[in-house]
């Protein structure tokens, strides 16, 4: 890696609305976070805009872009969801046990029942990672997947003390979701794609007036409805093993739809906010530079790169590639994590 970054994470702005619907078409479908919609893509980006600019808004999240810095094409996207659940409640399914013994039998039955549940309403989301499918197997992933954690240490009172993600829910070879068939499609007449959609553009309210109450008794859905509980997609792998990497932790939350596993970390316990740490810029020519992620200060152009730099006794030293790739003009403060790279995970 040279002290040259190829990409910068930044949040969106209107400008992006046809690359976002451009790279929307490319990843086809599955993702409703980022529907190939312009109107739905244009009031995300505003959304955006002003939560970055520290805003009022019903719909506050953060957008943020991965950009090459040769050409500045938009090649992927990250968010940070602030809030989810204020207006409605965020649902999920909890997974239990329940325990039933008859003494005149002499047994014992263990059942799972899946309850519905809205422990995650008020949480801080992260969600949205896509690129473009050209840099799959590259570090652009990761990078935009930890922009939001360096985004989350540089300004903690904006979320909450507990952040969580979703993951996609199984699907068979046809893309057919077993544990919507069994469940979600007897209670909305509705096709699952529709469903998922309208939840993630519309708000969760229907989900409140339709799905059932009582607990649902695990055994009696079919198996491949009970085999699809908690279990993510194949394209998620990756996905969760970085949220993984980050000390995130599944407790048997799984999404009302698909079944898809979702997954939290205690704000301040996520492994990049506790590694992250302010330096001073410094003019000193870089010695011994090791990979570190970078960002600037600033929420409302908030910026992150990767890049190799020398940092030490609170100085890091930041070529002006950097520098011009941070917007940081002249001194001042930057943040610094070090890169996944630099030090294997144990």
């Amino acid at each position: 890696m040279s002290d040259a970054p190829a990409w910068v994470v930044r949040a969106a702005r209107a400008a992006d609305l046809n690359p976002l619907l451009d790279l929307a078409q490319a990843l086809g479908p599955g993702m409703t976070t980022l529907p190939p919609d312009a109107a739905v893509l244009a009031h995300k980006i505003a959304c955006s805009e002003r939560t970055f600019a520290g805003q009022e808004t019903d719909d506050r999240q953060h957008v943020l872009v991965l950009e090459d810095l040769a050409d500045g094409r938009v090649l992927g996207i990250a968010a940070v969801y602030p809030r989810i659940g204020e207006r409605h409640g965020f649902f999920s399914y909890k997974l239990t046990k329940l325990v039933q013994r008859s003494d005149l039998l002499g047994r014992r039955v263990d059942v799972e029942l899946l309850t519905l549940s809205n422990d995650y309403t008020g949480a801080t989301e992260v969600g949205s990672l896509a690129i473009r499918p050209e840099l799959r197997g590259t570090s652009a992933g990761r990078l935009l997947a930890r922009s939001r954690y360096m985004l989350i240490a540089a300004f903690p009172q904006l979320f909450a003390d507990r952040v969580m993600a979703e993951m996609r829910g199984w699907q068979d070879a046809d893309g057919r979701s077993p544990f919507w068939d069994a469940i979600g499609a007897r209670f909305f007449d509705l096709p699952f794609e529709e469903a998922d959609r309208l939840s993630a553009v519309e708000g969760a309210g229907f989900i409140a007036d339709l799905m059932p109450k009582q607990p649902i008794y695990t055994a009696l859905l079919p198996e491949a409805a009970r085999q699809a509980i908690g279990r993510a997609h194949a394209v998620s792998a990756k996905a969760m093993a970085m949220l993984m990497d980050e000390d995130f932790r599944y407790e048997a939350h799984i999404d009302v739809f698909d079944g898809g596993p979702q997954v939290h970390a205690g704000r301040d316990k996520i492994r990049t906010v506790q590694e992250n740490r302010l330096a001073e810029v410094s003019q000193t020519p870089a010695q011994d530079a090791t990979p570190w992620l970078v960002s600037n200060t600033r929420l409302e152009d908030f910026r992150v790169v990767e890049t190799r730099l020398s940092v030490s006794d609170g100085q890091a030293a930041i070529g002006e590639a950097v520098r011009r790739a941070l917007s940081v003009v002249g001194g001042g403060e930057v943040r610094v994590a070090p890169s996944r790279e630099r030090r294997p995970r144990a």
